[in-house]
């Protein structure tokens, strides 16, 4: 009798085999490509040889393989990233087109060449094949040189694919009025804070009690790429806390259930990034809105910029590590100075006593002096 193997599974409603193993230590999962089980026991076996070579090579200074490197870049680096669930299906992307025992010291300019364009070929987004192939491989390969690995030079610039500006998009008081009436009132709070403040989503869900001093006004955020910062507060933002306390011992936001898959109806749970998404987008596309979640924070950006004139304030307000990230919303500013000008024009044009209400052919020329 053949001996079972262990490792696979087959998802309900799903045609593929699926895996979940545990090789030294390290957890993979994902699939297998395979829909007959014979074809996933052979596919499952390999793999766990591949990896068992590849995390062999991780306590030394021998030349690693891709695989190698890239399995220790994961549990370094990696799994810790805010965004490692779709990193860890890039990761699996770039060992599969790279190999896994491909030495990482043959990677060159040319196989990140032939990498974009595979990534290319796939219809994706020109940001897409930057986050999944450049980025991640990248990383590993600059990191791999902490462990004293020989790696090529590789000319970056040249692969980054230029990508399109984001939209500054601004709020209008009727979008606002439209979204809070339909969206659902216990996700309200979070979304006063958000148009307030004009921080992420994810900074905000992840908020705590502990991260707020109520006596000085002061809030401590861990933003975009771990750097903690200390975020004023506005009066109006303090008001919404406090109308939160008393919901929830640890986290600031959250939110009823009200199916029961997600718990007992009516507890109160914190509010992920993904759960407040999939609830704004509903809401929108509902309420007949284009309004993204991320636009209320190009809203509260505009708004500052437009009240102060100060672009630092609105660096500050937003978190950007740098000023040139804030200037994008300099050309806001710039429409309202021309709004001003305009509704500052003078009554008479300074040009030929002409009034820009009249026409040159209705004002009246002055008599012109006798000639002697």
């Amino acid at each position: 009798m053949r001996n079972a193997v262990r490792g696979i599974y087959r998802r309900t409603g799903k045609d593929d085999w699926s895996y979940d193993v545990v090789i030294r230590g390290h957890r993979f999962c994902g699939s297998t490509g395979c829909t007959e089980k014979r074809a996933a026991e052979k596919w499952i076996t390999k793999f766990r040889e591949e990896k068992r070579a590849a995390i062999g090579q991780l306590s030394g200074h021998e030349p690693m393989t891709f695989g190698a490197a890239s399995t220790r870049w994961w549990s370094e680096r990696g799994q810790h990233r805010k965004d490692k669930a779709c990193l860890e299906g890039y990761l699996a992307l770039l060992q599969s087109r790279i190999g896994m025992r491909t030495m990482i010291s043959s990677i060159d300019d040319n196989t990140v060449s032939k990498l974009v364009a595979l990534r290319r070929a796939d219809g994706v987004a020109s940001s897409t094949v930057n986050r999944s192939m450049t980025e991640p491989l990248r990383a590993i390969l600059t990191r791999a040189k902490l462990w004293k690995q020989v790696v090529q030079e590789i000319d970056w610039s040249q692969h980054k694919l230029k990508e399109p500006e984001g939209i500054v998009r601004e709020a209008t008081a009727g979008e606002e009025r439209t979204a809070f009436a339909k969206l659902r009132p216990d996700l309200h709070p979070v979304v006063k804070f958000l148009l307030l403040v004009g921080w992420r989503r994810a900074e905000a869900c992840a908020l705590k009690w502990a991260d707020i001093n109520f006596e000085t006004g002061f809030a401590t955020v861990v933003g975009k790429g771990g750097i903690v910062h200390r975020r004023p507060l506005p009066a109006a933002a303090i008001a919404v806390l406090r109308g939160e306390q008393g919901k929830h011992p640890e986290f600031v936001f959250t939110y009823l259930v009200r199916h029961p898959n997600g718990g007992r109806r009516g507890d109160r749970k914190p509010i992920r990034p993904g759960t407040l998404s999939t609830a704004w987008v509903r809401m929108r596309d509902g309420a007949g809105l284009t309004l993204r979640l991320h636009d209320l924070r190009h809203t509260t950006a505009t708004r500052v910029l437009r009240a102060t004139g100060n672009l630092m304030a609105a660096s500050k307000a937003l978190g950007h590590s740098k000023i040139s990230t804030t200037q994008r919303y300099a050309h806001m500013l710039a429409e309202d100075v021309r709004a001003a000008l305009d509704a500052a024009a003078p009554v008479v044009a300074p040009v030929d006593g002409v009034s820009p209400e009249k026409s040159p052919e209705t004002v009246q020329q002055p008599a012109k002096k006798a000639l002697k």
